[in-house]
């Protein structure tokens, strides 16, 4: 039983030599680029690597993961051209090496591998030590929305989610890492996947099978997903492929386009001193409206008080036209005798207090006059100073497309609530426009209305100094009928005076009463004007802003330009060794790296409990020595 049990485990290490070999042999098949077959691993190797005629030492390394992404072993396939009849020393950290190119024996003293071949393409593998790649592999699956482990679910039917990363291995020198493009590949058995969802993938099929490739440019990591719907699951293993990072793009001339974009800061610089000069004006503005505002509060309580005068005026008119009337009745009705003069006595000096009052009614116009004037000057100057519509739509669309570039400071919001604020203010400038011819009859109207007034006032002072002058000298009934026909003539006129000082007053009652509301649309407007004056303020800082962040603009785009052909092109690379730095003299090295598969279990049959294993002749013929029967 000893020696059987044995043979069988010498045959079991025999398949499992037969296996790796076989392996190694695919591996380096699937890096062959012309589709030739090839006999040995060094002939896969050179179809793999650099063009025959490169010289120097090619280095194709070949890595195998286990299924979650770790690294289970690496070797290398070593390839040297025009290397007939040359003593050749090469390095790497190998725990074995085996020549691939004839049956001679290699030199091997440390990490020192010396040798002279016969032939012009020599191929060498070494097996290496170290276990560490210059990229980080990670394969995690979620099988239903659970997390397993691979060989947990092979076979199994359900919702498959693959997630796979890589990283850099900082343990290995970065120059592969930031000059490697990867390719990572999974096939997938459509007769076992449906429903194949990769979005970052680039999809291929061929036959049966569906290959999803992703690819991760140089210096960057990655992270990518796919997912299934699987039946009987099973699949071959990730592959990975590094290669050196080229690609043939020509990106398009930009001088032009750039041309065109230096107009951007120019148009802006001016934008931002139109609102500069804009934001001037509507300070201006707000300090006219500010004394508008209190000029019109004068105004107001000016008129309030006129409007209380005029109606004691309008009384006093009344009763003096009433005894006017009277004693024009009474002269003309009754006899010389009859008449009593003490009331009369009193008419001039009613007379007077009467012209009194209007002359204070004209000395309140004067007064509205004088507060009304420099506040309508300051709002005229105020609002003369804002500028006219002189930003286009052109700019203000300009303004826009900066606001919209991420690298600006200024957003699209702000820019909304300016361009509303310049809105507003030229809106402002229009209605004064409309309503200017209205304020400047306002001085004119006074001075008329104080001309008629003091007219009145004069006419008033006059009856009462002759009638005070007929008073004294009245003597005899002559002189009584001269004051007779005198206050006669005196009362007929006064009544149409005092109609016309009734209207007056009460013309001045109601522009008293509808000042309020004008009044309140100026305290309106002088809030209107400062809140405008703050809006454009901050437009100007933010114009300013704007036209900070964007001179520079053509420069900053220029330098994202080149930074993008940075990314997307080739930088120059020399070749270095990937199994040691003492090697100073590699044309190429690729990386070939497979994962392992998920295998469905094989079904065995059991024999039956009364059946006994057939035995073979070596069974037989070791029996005779065990002593077994």
């Amino acid at each position: 039983m000893k020696y059987k049990r044995f043979v069988s485990v010498f045959v079991v290490l025999a398949v499992l030599v037969v296996a790796v070999f076989g392996l190694q042999t695919s591996l380096a098949a699937q890096t062959t680029d012309t589709g030739q077959e090839n006999t040995t691993a060094g002939e896969d190797a050179q179809n793999a690597g650099a063009p025959a005629a490169q010289k120097g030492k090619d280095e194709v390394v070949y890595a195998t993961l286990g299924q979650t992404g770790s690294v289970d072993a690496i070797y290398v396939v070593n390839h040297f051209s025009s290397a007939a009849g040359k003593s050749i020393t090469d390095h790497g950290a190998y725990s074995s090496v085996v020549n691939l190119t004839n049956t001679n024996e290699l030199s091997v003293s440390g990490d020192t591998v010396s040798f002279t071949p016969a032939e012009e393409n020599f191929y060498y593998q070494g097996n290496m030590d170290a276990k560490d790649l210059p990229w980080s592999f990670s394969f995690n699956y979620l099988f239903d929305g659970v997390g397993v482990q691979p060989s947990d679910i092979a076979g199994k039917s359900g919702k498959l989610e693959l997630a796979i990363t890589s990283a850099q291995n900082k343990a290995i020198d970065p120059t592969f890492y930031e000059n490697y493009m990867l390719q990572i590949s999974v096939t997938l058995d459509t007769e076992l996947c449906s429903n194949i969802e990769a979005p970052d993938a680039t999809i291929a099929s061929a036959g049966k099978d569906k290959t999803l490739s992703f690819t991760v440019l140089p210096g960057s990591d990655a992270a990518f997903s796919l997912s299934a719907d699987v039946r009987d699951f099973e699949m071959a293993g990730i592959t990975v492929a590094a290669v050196p990072y080229s690609m043939n793009m020509e990106f398009p001339d930009m001088d032009d386009k750039l041309g065109d974009l230096e107009q951007l800061p120019d148009a802006i610089a001016e934008l931002s001193d139109g609102v500069g000069e804009l934001s001037g004006g509507t300070v201006d503005m707000k300090d006219g409206a500010s004394q508008l505002s209190g000029g019109s509060a004068e105004i107001r309580n000016g008129l309030q008080q006129l409007g209380g005068n005029a109606s004691q005026i309008k009384n006093g008119s009344a009763q003096i036209n009433t005894a006017l009337q009277a004693i024009a009745s009474g002269l003309s009705q009754n006899s010389p005798g009859e008449l009593d003069l003490s009331q009369l006595s009193a008419l001039p000096q009613g007379l007077r207090d009467l012209a009194v009052g209007l002359r204070a009614l004209s000395g309140g116009l004067t007064q509205l006059k004088d507060g009304f004037s420099p506040a309508y000057q300051a709002l005229d100057a105020a609002i003369a100073g804002i500028p006219a519509a002189n930003i286009s739509q052109q700019q203000i669309a300009a303004l826009y497309a900066a606001a919209a570039d991420p690298s600006n400071a200024a957003d699209t919001g702000t820019v909304d609530a300016l361009v509303a604020q310049y809105q507003a203010a030229q809106t402002v400038k229009g209605t004064y426009a409309q309503v200017k011819a209205a304020f400047d009859g306002v001085g004119t109207a006074i001075d008329t209305t104080n001309g008629h007034i003091d007219t009145m006032a004069g006419g008033l002072e006059s009856s009462a100094d002759e009638i005070g002058t007929g008073l004294s000298q009245l003597s005899g009934l002559s002189g009584l009928s001269q004051l007779t026909s005198g206050i006669s003539e005196l009362a007929a006129n006064y009544a149409t005076f005092h109609s016309g000082l009734v209207q007056y007053a009460d013309g001045v009652s109601a522009l008293s009463s509808n000042y309020a509301a004008f009044h309140n649309g100026v305290v309106s407007l002088a809030d209107g004007a400062g809140d405008l004056s703050s809006g454009v303020g901050e437009l100007y800082d933010g114009t300013t802003t704007l036209s900070e962040e964007v001179e520079d603009l053509p420069d900053m785009m220029q330098e994202e330009i080149d930074a993008m052909k940075a990314d997307y092109l080739p930088a120059d690379f020399v070749p270095i060794s990937f199994t040691s730095s003492k090697n100073t003299d590699t044309s190429f090295v690729q990386f070939v790296i497979q994962s392992e598969g998920i295998a469905r279990p094989e079904q065995t049959e059991e024999p039956a409990a009364n059946e006994e294993e057939p035995q073979t002749f070596w069974d037989r013929f070791t029996a005779l020595f065990s002593g077994d029967e």
